[in-house]
């Protein structure tokens, strides 16, 4: 026999509607729209590790002042140092031996020329031969009958032999001691005298030419678009719309650069004066942002562009070939310690070979550190951090939500259950019943919200990532860590909060729930009231009976102030970072420099008079562990700039002397981990097995990055530079005499400026899908909340109807004290989302780099009240709408 029980599943989902229809809502989009995130993010990072693999990503590249041989390339194929400083003896021996041999030639020629003339005017002399033309008659034929016998005679001699030997030695000497210094200036600086283990790589030719772009056919050039060729084996492009170019008039162009300047396929735009038909929007595996140089502070998605053209096109365009050449290791390190030696042993080698083949380095670069091809994938990395913070609030949210609505249940039930019991049904039986509903609603919930989640949701995500970056198509992949926190760990909570709740309630006797006497305190005596007016004390009568459904009510309130604060805090605290940065820096001007010293060995100075030194390095601040990062890409430490500041400096101001082990720390440093004066922290290197220990000796009022400060003498001590090194100049005016070619970058207010309105553009578009999600969630949440405490009070509505009360009557004394609670708390529950939101805010940015503070406008504090107050006003009609409906019947039914 079926159980009788299962007809009144579809009469209960009937009859209360409106709350499951609201619980699914929730479910819905709270699901939705962070799994969608996750997914979005996972699907998005897997189609960028898979691109590295399929498209061929290299491992480093280098540029050649020209075009390489065949014996180059494998001299440094094989991992191998030259030996250069033999080379250049050899090549020095050869240029002094050549030197040597005609100055030998011309001095002989001068001392037998001498020794002749001598011997013709002595024996001159000796007949009394005076006239000088006569002389010369009988020098020259002196010359011209004996001048070949001499020198043969000379070079002979042991005294010739001797003076040549010792000046081809003094010669060679001479080579070695000015090899000897040049080689161990190099050398000194590249450490080229240390042994090294042989990287063997495979170099690919993957040349460019930078040409000028004119996008939209007015004759200006519009940005600079670097062209490479379609056949090239190793960085390859992935096609998010069309195709390669087959024609030589054909082209195609990174997908974002189109999008932002209005290029679709089939337009037409010129290169370098030809024109192309734009045949495929592409993403080269190297250009997932569009940095022109690896210096620049923030990518150009306006100015550049990447773009790829046939062979024969790429002949036919006019600017200068760049010899770039990309190389993949023939073993793959497996660390970031592994990377950074690979990289420097076969700097080493690159350098000396090149030096050996007289060619040039013009640019190199491992791919570790190549910002075009690692910017977006730790943007991306660190996104899931927000949509973290957003689930576990929510569910809190979600707990608190099927705790109050079970409770309800059984309390609206009491009858039920009382006469179930006593017709025999066993509490187990019961407890099935009573759990199948949350269970329905909570997975049809989780099942939408799971298929918006990997459909719609996921694709607004990708769109969002599309919309900041030169970004690969993707497809959807499995998260498990969507699964988890969105699914999972919701459908425990309802499942386990529900069977609590009910396994507790069903202790009670049968009589008991008949009776509707749940509570286990024992009655007290009825509150005295003042002597008002009957309505006012009949309404302050139902407040104080109402007490504990008012105590979930401000609960519930809180909840709504929270994620309104997440809604419009987390926008705020944005714009206001853009909006502060600019006036952070130390300097109008920061000039990071190549070197200390320019490509002849002197140090780079310039007599701007503002202008200061600084040196600075990047260190590792180690983060606590956190399960807030979890999934694809999750897991790092701070990065902390380390700055060597001039005595006396006008830029920065520290207090006491540092040395090398106590620094001062950023206010911002000090605020994102509580660090402060007298504390000791451990700073280490990324790419290398060492770390330092400082102690703090105090805070530098700077909010605008994790930062720490020694003197520019401790700085050089402790990470062991030269007393003279140093990174570049702050200075409050342009710097003019400085070679372009010694500046590795210039940082100023406009740079920042890009900074900020990039972290803008890339988390605002998140942030506003969160903002309207919270508000269909906080509207959705209050309005289970009144409508919860009206279902509690249906008894005492209906017999008021009996009693000849109207429904605008019952109305006032109902919805007026749920409104005056929810206005009287609406401020204090700000107050205190408000300083929850602080400390979760704090938690998020623990799990980024860089900080700055939780910040909300003014205007947006007030909204977050309004708001509330504006849907609770929307709910009230309802709740009006809802006490019409109420029958009076209800209160015959349940007389006690």
């Amino acid at each position: 026999m079926k159980n009788p029980l299962i007809r009144r599943i579809p009469r209960e989902l009937k009859g209360d509607w409106h709350k499951y229809l609201v619980i699914i809502v929730f479910m819905v989009i709270m699901i939705g729209v962070i799994s969608g995130m996750y997914v979005g993010h996972d699907s998005m990072l897997a189609a960028v590790y898979a691109g590295r693999d399929e498209l061929n990503l290299e491992d480093g590249s280098f540029e050649l002042s020209k075009k390489a041989s065949q014996d180059l390339l494998d001299d440094i194929s094989s991992g191998k140092k030259a030996d250069v400083r033999s080379y250049y003896i050899d090549k020095g021996n050869k240029e002094a031996d050549k030197k040597v041999a005609e100055a030998v030639e011309d001095e002989l020629n001068e001392q037998v020329t001498e020794k002749i003339e001598e011997a013709v005017r002595a024996q001159c002399a000796a007949y009394g031969i005076t006239d000088e033309e006569m002389i010369k008659e009988q020098i020259d034929a002196a010359m011209e009958s004996s001048f070949d016998q001499a020198i043969e005679e000379a070079r002979e001699s042991d005294e010739f032999k001797k003076a040549v030997d010792e000046a081809y030695d003094d010669a060679h000497e001479e080579v070695v001691k000015k090899v000897d210094e040049e080689w161990d200036e190099v050398a000194d600086r590249y450490n080229l005298n240390d042994e090294i283990d042989p990287v063997t790589v495979k170099i690919y030719e993957h040349f460019y030419r930078n040409e000028s772009e004119d996008n939209n056919g007015d004759g200006v050039e519009d940005a600079t678009v670097r062209v490479y060729k379609s056949d090239s084996e190793i960085d390859k492009a992935s096609f998010n719309e069309g195709r390669a170019p087959e024609a030589d008039d054909e082209i195609a162009i990174d997908r974002m650069h189109a999008d932002n300047v209005g290029v679709a396929l089939g337009d037409t735009i010129s290169v370098g004066g030809k024109e192309f038909e734009v045949v495929g929007l592409l993403s080269y595996v190297n250009y997932l942002t569009l940095h022109e140089s690896n210096t620049d502070l923030m990518f150009d998605a306006f100015g550049f562009d990447v773009a790829m053209v046939t062979p024969e096109a790429f002949k036919g365009l006019r600017s200068r070939v760049h010899y770039s050449y990309a190389y993949k290791y023939d073993k793959a390190p497996e660390s970031k310690v592994e990377q950074q030696d690979y990289s420097e042993n076969f700097m080493k080698a690159l350098i000396t070979q090149t030096l050996v083949y007289d060619n040039e380095i013009d640019d190199y670069l491992p791919e570790y550190l190549r910002q075009a091809s690692n910017f977006a994938v730790s943007d991306i990395e660190g996104d899931s951090v927000g949509a973290s913070i957003l689930c576990y609030i929510l569910i809190g949210v979600i707990a608190f939500i099927f705790a109050i609505i079970i409770s309800n249940t059984i309390e609206k039930e009491a009858s039920v259950i009382g006469t179930l019991r006593a017709s025999g049904y066993s509490r187990s039986e019961l407890v099935v019943h009573y759990m199948s509903m949350p269970v329905i609603v909570t997975l049809i919930g989780a099942v939408i919200g799971n298929v918006l989640g990997y459909t719609a949701f996921k694709n607004l995500a990708v769109y969002l990532y599309f919309n900041s970056y030169s970004l690969p198509k993707c497809h959807a992949v499995w998260s498990n860590t969507a699964l988890i926190k969105t699914t999972i760990i919701p459908l425990l909570l309802m499942f386990f909060i529900n069977l609590f709740v009910i396994v507790k309630k069903l202790q009670l006797s049968p009589l008991k729930f008949l009776r509707h006497d749940l509570v286990k305190t024992r009655r007290t005596k009825a509150m005295r009231l003042p002597r008002w007016s009957f309505l006012k004390r009949f309404r302050l009568r139902i407040l104080f009976q109402n007490i504990p459904n008012y105590l979930v009510l401000i609960f519930g309130v809180i909840f709504i102030e929270l994620m309104m604060c997440f809604a419009f805090g987390l926008p705020d605290s944005l714009n206001h970072y853009a909006k502060a940065a600019p006036d952070m820096m130390f300097a109008e001007y920061q000039y990071m420099l190549m070197d200390s010293k320019n490509s002849d060995g002197d140090v780079i100075e310039t007599s701007e008079e503002t202008a200061e030194r600084f040196s600075m390095t990047n260190l590792l601040y180690p983060k606590k562990s956190s399960s807030f990062r979890e999934g694809m890409g999750s897991g790092q430490d701070e990065s902390v700039t380390v700055y060597g500041i001039s005595a006396d400096s006008d830029y920065i101001t520290l207090g006491k002397d540092t040395s090398k082990d106590a620094l001062y720390i950023s206010s911002a440093f000090s605020k994102k981990f509580g660090i402060k004066a007298g504390d000791k922290i451990t700073l280490h290197e990324e790419y290398e097995n060492k770390s330092y220990e400082f102690s703090v000796l105090g805070v530098v009022d700077y909010d605008g990055g994790i930062a720490a400060f020694l003197d520019a003498k401790s700085f050089n001590i402790a990470f062991e530079k030269d007393s003279d090194d140093f990174s570049g100049y702050f200075s409050r005016n342009e710097i003019t005499d400085i070679d372009d070619q010694d500046i590795a970058t210039v940082i100023t207010s406009e740079d920042i400026v890009k900074v900020t309105n990039q972290l803008m553009h890339s988390m605002g578009g998140f942030m506003g899908v969160f903002k309207y999600a919270l508000i269909v969630l906080s509207a959705s949440l209050i309005y289970l909340l009144a409508k919860i405490i009206i279902e509690r009070n249906e008894h005492s509505i209906s017999m008021a109807k009996i009693l000849g009360f109207k429904n605008g009557e019952i109305g006032s004394l109902y919805i007026i004290p749920t409104a005056i609670v929810v206005v009287v708390f609406a401020i204090a529950a700000f107050v205190v989302g408000y300083y929850l939101m602080v400390w979760i805010f704090h938690a998020f940015m623990l799990q980024l780099d860089g900080y700055f503070a939780f910040y909300m406008n003014r205007s947006s504090m007030v909204l977050t009240v309004v708001y509330l107050l504006i849907g609770y006003a929307f709910v009230s009609l309802v709740d009006f709408a809802r006490i019409k409906r109420i029958p009076l019947d209800v209160a015959l039914k349940n007389i006690e």
